[in-house]
């Protein structure tokens, strides 16, 4: 049963916030396990970082059962569906660098972004999940990071045209949920500047000029928001 310090209205928001994060680990461990096939000089590596996911996935069931929340499941794998036929394109056509880009960039970013966001007023059954779960994502980001640098200049324009594709879906997610957000304490605008903040960093680290990255973070963001906020 839900707690009784929390009210309806938190409840049905949080059944749909904690089954996006549920989703969207889960399908982070498929994608590294898809990655390892792809990348097999990288699988064993690969295959650690999809089990850290599946265990987020599990840590985050909890956190709802601890609430006595049930997740909206059907509408987290909805909205996740158009990112993850991306990325299953991206495998099947052996494009190392999209899917690399859209679960260690993109997803790994707007991750790292949600869970910043939550901190503040996340329950005390969640907040250490939370921080482990941060420290965890970091290390994910940094091996797409580091694999794409290495191919740099070369993968610039696949890495930029992959964006176009992805980014606005990630948004399209955000937008979706933004009430839910509010309900639960968690500022969307915010949000959204942590992840544009947080992609910049991470593709300047892969090698643009900070210029370069403010450029094509700030158009993708700003195509996506001028119809979604």
């Amino acid at each position: 049963m839900p707690q009784p310090h929390l009210s309806p209205a938190y409840c049905q928001a949080y059944s749909r916030i904690n089954a996006l994060v549920i989703v969207g680990e889960g399908l982070a461990d498929s994608h590294f396990r898809l990655l390892a096939a792809l990348l097999p000089e990288d699988r064993q590596e690969l295959q650690r970082l999809a089990a850290m996911e599946g265990r987020h996935a599990r840590d985050f069931a909890g956190c709802g059962k601890e609430l006595g929340i049930r997740p909206d499941l059907p509408l987290a794998q909805r909205l996740f569906a158009p990112l993850h036929r991306l990325f299953r394109e991206a495998v099947a056509t052996g494009d190392r660098v999209s899917a690399l880009v859209i679960q260690c960039l993109i997803v790994e970013s707007f991750a790292v972004a949600a869970y910043r966001c939550y901190q503040p007023v996340a329950d005390v059954y969640a907040a250490p999940i939370i921080q482990t779960v941060l420290d965890d994502e970091a290390e994910h980001l940094d091996y797409g990071q580091r694999w794409l640098a290495a191919g740099f200049p070369e993968v610039a324009a696949p890495i930029a045209a992959c964006c176009e594709r992805a980014v606005p879906i990630v948004l399209a997610v955000l937008n979706a949920v933004r009430a839910d957000l509010t309900a639960i304490g968690i500022d969307p605008s915010e949000l959204v500047g942590e992840f544009v903040g947080r992609f910049q960093e991470a593709i300047e680290a892969v090698g643009f000029e900070p210029r370069q990255a403010r450029g094509l973070v700030a158009r993708l963001a700003g195509q996506a928001l001028e119809v979604a906020f």
